[in-house]
C-alpha cells in the first residue's frame, strides 16, 4: 500500500526450441492479439552486440539510480526474496493461489 513492484525478466539469449513450449495467456491486451512471443521478443543480446550482460545490467541499475525520481533499488539474495514473500503474502503458493496473474504450467 506504500508502493509497488515492477518485476521483469531480461531474456539476455535463449533457446529458439524453448520458446516454442510458451503459450498465449489467456488475459492479453487488444495489441497483442494472437501474436506470438517470436513477433515481438528480441533477444538482448542481438539488441546490444557489443556489450556483456554485466555491463548491460550495470547500466540499467545506474540508469535507475541517476533518475531524478526516488527509487528505493534494493539488490536481494533468492533467501531473502523467499523470506520476504513468506512475510508480506504468506509465501509464494499462497501468491500464485491468489492474487498472482502469472500462472506456472506444466510442459
Amino acid at each position: 500500500k506504500t508502493g509497488w513492484l515492477h518485476h521483469t525478466s531480461f531474456l539476455w539469449n535463449w533457446s529458439d526450441e524453448n520458446m516454442t513450449y510458451l503459450s498465449l495467456p489467456s488475459k492479453r491486451p487488444e495489441y497483442r492479439g494472437d501474436r506470438s512471443h517470436d513477433d515481438f521478443l528480441i533477444k538482448l543480446s542481438s539488441a546490444y552486440p557489443d556489450l556483456q550482460p554485466g555491463d548491460f545490467f550495470a547500466s540499467v541499475k545506474k540508469t535507475l539510480l541517476d533518475d531524478k525520481q526516488e527509487w528505493r533499488l534494493e539488490e536481494v539474495t533468492t533467501r531473502e526474496a523467499l523470506a520476504i514473500a513468506d512475510e508480506k503474502v504468506g509465501g509464494l503458493q499462497s501468491f500464485f493461489d491468489g492474487p498472482c496473474r502469472t500462472k506456472v504450467v506444466k510442459a
